[in-house]
């Protein structure tokens, strides 16, 4: 069945919808779930960095849906390619850091939403004319959560370089 180019673009204004018109429904729901999932994340936590992804999968619905709808070729669906490294995801569970991962997030995610709404709304009821230093504190105490993540992830990957090190020196 040949869809209408146009339309299909027209559609992919919201990022998954034109994959859906053009029959990859499973493409269409992942990259649906993607865009709105970002939105979330982004406005549930006051994560605005976050929209900078926004953009980026805006576009990549648009001109997807643009160079799928002139292809001649049948369209499979199947995953995004974001989705698709089966091997990645086979040994991100192999070793149980996958869930290990998303339980940080989790955590994360958990003791910040704690402290955005309990504890400095409270310290606006305290301090209610200190508005912009309760927002520097809000900004501050986040910027230095993702630092320390940050920090630790790159240190767990030395510390696994170099315990993969020493068994190669060992086995020589």
């Amino acid at each position: 069945m040949k869809h209408s180019r146009i339309t299909a673009v027209f559609f992919s204004f919201l990022p998954g919808a034109g994959h859906m018109y053009l029959g990859l429904i499973r493409q269409g729901i992942q990259l649906m779930l993607l865009f709105f999932l970002v939105i979330f994340i982004a406005r549930s936590y006051d994560f605005n960095y976050v929209d900078i992804f926004l953009p980026i999968i805006w576009c990549y619905s648009v001109f997807d849906v643009n160079l799928k709808s002139k292809s001649d070729e049948p369209l499979k669906d199947g995953d995004l390619p974001l989705f698709a490294n089966k091997e990645l995801l086979k040994n991100l569970s192999k070793e149980n850091s996958f869930e290990k991962y998303i339980a940080y997030i989790l955590i994360f995610m958990g003791i910040f939403s704690l402290v955005n709404n309990l504890f400095f709304p409270f310290i606006e009821n305290y301090f209610p004319n200190y508005y912009p230093l309760v927002s520097y504190v809000k900004t501050f105490f986040v910027s230095a959560v993702l630092i320390i993540i940050g920090i630790y992830i790159i240190i767990g990957k030395k510390d696994k370089k170099k315990k993969g090190d020493d068994v190669c020196i060992e086995e020589e």
